[in-house]
């Protein structure tokens, strides 16, 4: 048996997630008390548990990087998060600053997550899939992955990448603990 097959059949099959979502108007809305619709933050939750995966936390912040880190500090402080998945600020507006914020924390980057990311969205939308930034990487033996804020992306990461992967990698890891 290769090792990536048994590193898998070795792996967590149910992970403990943390969604955070970052949209500056759905954030103004919710400090308004307005009805909020967060479409790709709950897709995220609603795909992962769906597929037998615990969610153990969700917040929505603004474009704003004080916040933008307050979120992923109390996320990655959380002893049973395993994952942290966000959306939203993985452009090139002036407002996109959640990849310049976070990336720059990765204890390890998960390059091929990028690629990955990118090869597939070409598929589905062309050449435009070179403008995101999306990322992921490895910040307290946890994972972090930055996803776009468009449905269709984060549908397509979570289900084609995060969630094929993510147990083997908490896996590899954490496997020298």
């Amino acid at each position: 048996m290769s090792a990536h097959k048994k590193h898998k059949e070795q792996a967590p099959t149910v992970l403990n997630y943390y969604v955070i979502s970052i949209s500056t108007s759905r954030y103004e809305k919710l400090q308004r008390k307005e009805p909020v619709v967060d479409e790709s933050g709950d897709l995220i939750k609603e795909i992962l548990i769906k597929a037998g995966q615990k969610v153990i936390g969700y917040d929505l912040v603004p474009d704003d990087k004080v916040k933008i880190l307050k979120a992923f500090a109390k996320a990655l402080d959380t002893d049973e998060v395993d994952v942290v998945v966000s959306t939203g600020g993985t452009g090139y507006s002036p407002t996109d600053v959640t990849v310049e914020t976070i990336r720059p924390l990765f204890d390890r980057v998960i390059e091929g997550f990028s690629d990955l990311f990118r090869l597939y969205s070409e598929r589905e939308i062309g050449s435009a899939a070179y403008l995101t930034k999306a990322s992921a990487g490895i910040i307290k033996n946890k994972l972090v992955y930055l996803l776009p804020g468009s449905p269709d992306a984060v549908r397509l990461a979570v289900e084609k990448l995060i969630l094929p992967e993510a147990g083997h990698l908490i896996y590899l890891i954490r496997s020298s603990k």
